[in-house]
């Protein structure tokens, strides 16, 4: 990364840590426990997770950290949802480790176009290797194929496909929150190589871009305890973007960047 960048992304932590985490963390911490204890102990996702970790690069913000939150994030969701309708608890952990399979591969290809199609028949590939039916490796591969944001919302044919689905997706769209902010934009801007004035330009409509996705979560949960990730991410992001314009000022008063109307 740049070291511009990892000077703002140092920043941006700093102002981020003066918020409380949202409230999906606060209020289903032994969920949230149960989850990390399978993403890190079963067999399964620990051998997929070796397999993957060389193909993730975290120079595009959407590595094995992205992942790992996305699966355990994930995993938790499908925990609350699925108690209404599991009766059996190793058939509800067996949901888990779908939809943690799910979220570790569910951008491994992020950097190529239709990355959420590439990435499901990565994933048909991958786990025909593993024990795993062939409806669970479908509801795995069909899940990452759904997973892009304000893409239509498919209706699946079962209730472990639709849950590990929905899940998946708003997992995911917890990080449009304050993640996006402290890590994922910094990564972005700097691998496509953004001068930070043309940052700051884009800094507006991409936080309204953002509050957008509020109205698209899919699950209970997710509809429930989303929007307070992205309303957290836009508050940390608004306080970002004051210090990026003091900082092109300070820049500007040295003599160091010219006014945008200036610059070729």
């Amino acid at each position: 990364m740049k070291e511009i960048y990892h000077r703002l992304m140092n920043v941006s932590l700093c102002i981020a840590s003066r918020y409380e985490v949202p409230q999906f963390y606060q209020r289903f911490k032994p969920s949230l426990a149960i989850s990390r204890r399978i993403f890190f102990q079963n067999p399964m996702l620990s051998h997929c997770r070796a397999l993957i970790a060389p193909q993730y690069a975290d120079d595009f913000g959407h590595g094995l950290q992205h992942a790992t939150k996305v699966s355990v994030d994930a995993g938790t969701i499908v925990l609350l949802e699925g108690e209404k309708y599991f009766t059996v608890q190793a058939e509800l952990e067996r949901a888990v480790v779908l939809v943690q399979l799910a979220g570790l591969l569910h951008d491994v290809k992020r950097k190529e176009e239709k990355h959420a199609l590439a990435g499901a028949s990565l994933a048909r590939d991958l786990l025909q290797n593993f024990l795993l039916s062939r409806a669970e490796v479908n509801c795995v591969a069909e899940a990452i194929a759904n997973h892009e944001a304000f893409s239509e919302p498919q209706t699946f044919e079962t209730l472990v496909g639709q849950l590990v689905a929905d899940a998946l997706y708003d997992a995911d769209k917890f990080r449009w929150g304050p993640d996006n902010f402290t890590h994922t934009v910094w990564y972005m801007m700097s691998y496509q190589q953004v001068d930070v004035a043309e940052l700051f330009g884009r800094f507006s409509w991409g936080v309204d871009g953002i509050l957008k996705i509020k109205e698209t979560f899919r699950t209970n949960i997710g509809v429930q305890y989303g929007p307070e990730f992205i309303d957290l991410g836009v508050q940390i992001g608004k306080e970002i973007y004051q210090h990026l314009q003091r900082f092109l000022d300070s820049l500007m008063n040295d003599g160091g960047l010219m006014p945008a109307q200036s610059r070729d």
